[in-house]
């Protein structure tokens, strides 16, 4: 103790105490005594308080084992200036992560700016609202996020020792009714009892609306509050007492200008009613908690920061998705990549039929060649539209904001009205450049920008608030990564569940065909047709070769290639990974916590996509052969528009001749992934399909692995057994055949209605049906049939969904 007063006393000569006077000082209306009074509660030699001597502590000495969270009630995020604004203030104050009160913004999402993510829930109107602010690569810590209401959101952190769960709040103003007050708090109950009630470091952040006041209570409120406490202080101490909280920016002797969070208008009053609240058993892990009166964004309140003895737990960096920098595809470059493949492919030594071995020589040279001429692609910053003007403007507007002389409020509300003035000039001077910008691309017939640039410039739909947990079987919420990724594998698991056997496909010897019924070699003008018709830009395979890359190869290329499908054609041995998906999980509502709540994409191996148009084109004549008048699914020149003008025909039809139809709207419950692999290879042999298509569209099946994406991390492999390919350019057309068939059969016997001497039994498109009957009883008797014949097939009536119109 003597060693620490004597350091203290005889500080070194590269660091600087200020002592302040012993007179009184005066602030607002009270004086303060500033003396050396020995150790405080909270000493420490890390603080700007250790003896109660003030420090000139520089904000950038950030202790590296530290996070800095702040929150700040904004007043208002509606204004264009004010995100820049909070970024500014946020790289100054060197924040990790900064709660938001009154945020002013509808609904719920999630919002980029400039580096920076905000997190934030609103309501139905422009008014209240929470949320978060923090740098993009804080993201990778966030286990969980809570948007509870317009006045609550939680966030659950990976740190040391243990998690930290962070809850920002915005307490209704005095004069609202004291129920609303109990509301919010029930809120903040709910998530603590739902997030590990003290096996975390919780810490509840924001605008209490609520005056503790300077008397210390227990180990709850300290000697360094202000004001007079009230009711509502009465009640958030009565608050932190039953979940053992500590009201830290109450316990750190700091000048009274770093004490008070909220200034009246005018100035005439100055208050203490943002708080962060800790529970106890982690309170030494607070080294400071204070404000910065300096910090300015146009707002009543200032800005409250806590420093914590704390570290995000190290998150090993997963291996990101490669992403080519394929706009180089073009003129010269693509000539010099077109030269290097053929060159490569002429010296591969191919060894005939290990066609796992051939795809791995053509991709290891594809990946050699991007790398060579193309290259990744580098995260090109977003030109924003703020100017040097307006950050000159903010940066003079900062030092008018605590000069308290009329004066100074005059200069601090002139720079203001110029700072909206410059903002305003700025957004319309970048709109214009925007919008010519349009015009030329549409002069160039560059459709794609454009609509990119267009969307840019119109309020699109923010994006869902991700990371609110999973629900297990159990019903219990998870945030765990792991158990995560075990939800994903059993539901997929059960979704596409099958006792199909290996060997049994219904796919019979090749010998007891004849050779023109095998099917064809695959030429290398089908092959060139099939890359050409590639779609660009598209999401990668797990090859991560892109489209773009193929559709480029040049004829020695294309040549092998042509050699590589044809292997995997006559030995119906397909390489691992062309088989391989990945299934990428988009949420379809917001509060998505079951994967039913969430459609999945798949990403599917672009010479897979090629080789399976080739088949396709081999096929689709003899399926459209068998297929019906009345699919207007997924077919060429059908669609909705006519299954509709046909099913009104109908209806127009029955009322001129004063007759009665009854119409059953069904659809088939999951119907892609009910289909039966073995009904389906036999319906493609009654309908005549090669022997080789069939059997290597059974490989695919048979064969396909899938693993589900959950950001940087993937599931494991997963078997499917089955359903048509998701993402699979032949999925809708066999599903079309299987539907057809399945129809077909149940509807056999019926009559349905008769029109110009045909009779007309049902209009489909895909999986919705319109099935049409003259009375009550032949219809339910043609549903009775429809359901049974496609229960023995495989597939399901969705019951909840069905309508019948009269």
């Amino acid at each position: 103790m003597v060693k620490q007063l004597w350091k203290a006393r005889n500080p070194p000569q590269n660091q600087k105490f200020v002592v302040l006077p012993t007179k009184p000082l005066l602030i607002m209306d009270q004086s303060i005594e500033c003396h050396i009074s020995g150790l405080s509660s909270h000493s420490d030699p890390r603080v700007s308080n250790f003896l109660d001597l003030t420090c000139n502590v520089d904000v950038a000495a950030k202790h590296p084992n530290s996070m800095r969270i702040g929150t700040w009630n904004v007043n208002t995020l509606n204004k264009p200036e004010k995100l820049e604004n909070l970024k500014r203030e946020i790289e100054k104050c060197k924040l990790d992560i900064l709660g938001l009160s009154e945020t002013h913004w509808e609904g719920e999402g999630e919002k980029e700016y400039s580096g920076y993510k905000i997190v934030y829930k609103g309501g139905e109107q422009k008014y209240n609202g929470v949320g978060f602010m923090y740098k993009t690569c804080v993201e990778k810590h966030i286990m969980k996020i809570i948007p509870m209401s317009d006045r609550v959101i939680g966030m659950r952190l990976n740190t040391t020792p243990v998690d930290t769960l962070l809850i920002q709040v915005y307490m209704p103003p005095l004069y609202v009714e004291e129920e609303k007050v109990d509301g919010v708090y029930k809120q903040i109950e709910e998530i603590i009892e739902d997030n590990g009630k003290g096996q975390v470091r919780l810490m509840i952040i924001g605008d209490f609306n609520s005056i503790v006041g300077e008397t210390p209570y227990e180990n709850i409120v300290g000697k360094f509050g202000l004001g007079k406490r009230n009711e509502r202080g009465e009640k958030l101490i009565e608050f932190c007492k039953t979940f053992k909280l500590w009201i830290s920016n109450t316990w750190f002797k700091n000048h009274k200008r770093r004490l008070y969070t909220w200034k009246s208008p005018g100035d005439r009053y100055r208050n203490q009613i943002d708080f962060i609240l800790v529970n106890q058993r982690f309170k030494n892990s607070i080294s400071n908690s204070k404000t910065y009166p300096g910090a300015d964004a146009k707002t009543d309140h200032n800005l409250l920061v806590a420093d914590v003895r704390t570290s995000m737990k190290h998150v090993k960096k997963s291996k990101a998705a490669t992403k080519w920098n394929v706009d180089k595809l073009e003129g010269r470059t693509k000539l010099i990549f077109q030269g290097k493949m053929d060159e490569r492919m002429k010296n591969i030594q191919f060894s005939n039929g290990n066609t796992k071995q051939e795809w791995d020589s053509i991709k290891e040279a594809l990946v050699k060649t991007l790398s060579e001429e193309v290259g990744k692609t580098s995260r090109v910053k977003k030109k924003e539209w703020i100017t040097e003007g307006m950050i000159e403007k903010m940066d003079e507007r900062r030092k008018y904001k605590n000069i308290e002389t009329e004066e100074g409020r005059l200069m601090y509300k002139k720079l203001n009205n110029q700072l909206r003035r410059e903002t305003d000039k700025a957004r319309e001077t970048w709109t214009r450049e925007q919008c010519e910008r349009i015009e030329e691309m549409e002069r160039k017939g560059n459709m794609e920008e454009l609509y990119k640039t267009a969307r840019n410039l119109t309020k699109c739909t923010p994006r869902i608030v991700p990371k609110q947990g999973m629900m297990n079987k159990e019903g219990n919420i998870t945030t765990s990564m792991e158990e995560t990724k075990i939800i994903w594998k059993e539901y997929i698991e059960e979704l596409y569940q099958s006792d199909i056997s290996n060997g049994n496909m219904n796919i019979e010897p090749e010998n007891e065909r004849e050779e023109d019924e095998k099917g064809p070699r695959i030429e290398k003008w089908e092959v060139e047709k099939a890359l050409n018709d590639l779609k660009k830009k598209k999401a990668l395979g797990c090859d991560h070769i892109p489209s773009e890359a193929l559709k480029a190869l040049g004829p020695e290329a294309i040549s092998r290639l042509t050699n590589l499908i044809n292997n995997i054609y006559f030995t119906g041995t397909w390489p691992e990974d062309l088989l391989k998906t990945i299934l990428v999980p988009l949420p379809k509502k917001s509060k998505a916590k079951e994967c039913k709540d969430y459609r999945t994409i798949s990403c599917i191996c672009h010479l897979t996509k090629a080789i399976t148009r080739i088949i396709l084109k081999r096929i689709d004549r003899k399926i459209e052969e068998n297929m019906g008048e009345d699919q207007f699914g997924f077919r060429k020149g059908k669609g909705t528009r006519d299954a509709i003008g046909c099913l009104r025909m109908l209806g127009e039809r029955v009322l001129e001749v004063n007759r009665e139809i009854f119409v059953s709207f069904v659809d088939w419950e999951k119907a892609f992934d009910r289909v039966d692999w073995r009904i389906l290879m036999r319906i493609l042999r009654d309908v005549g399909v090669d022997w080789r298509d069939r059997r290597l569209i059974s490989e695919i099946y048979r064969g396909q692995k899938v693993v589900v994406r959950l950001g940087d991390e993937e599931t494991e492999e997963i078997g499917i057994g089955r359903g048509v390919r998701q993402g699979c350019c032949m999925s809708p057309t066999l599903f079309n055949l299987y539907a057809e068939i399945i129809m077909n059969e149940a509807l056999e016997e019926t009559q349905g209605l008769k029109v110009g001497g045909e009779s007309i039994k049902t209009i489909k498109y895909a999986d919705d049906q319109a099935i049409i009957a003259t009375t009550p009883g032949e219809l339910e008797n043609m549903l009775e049939r429809v359901s049974r014949v496609g229960e023995e097939n495989g597939m399901r009536i969705n019951v909840g969904s069905r309508k019948i119109v009269k």
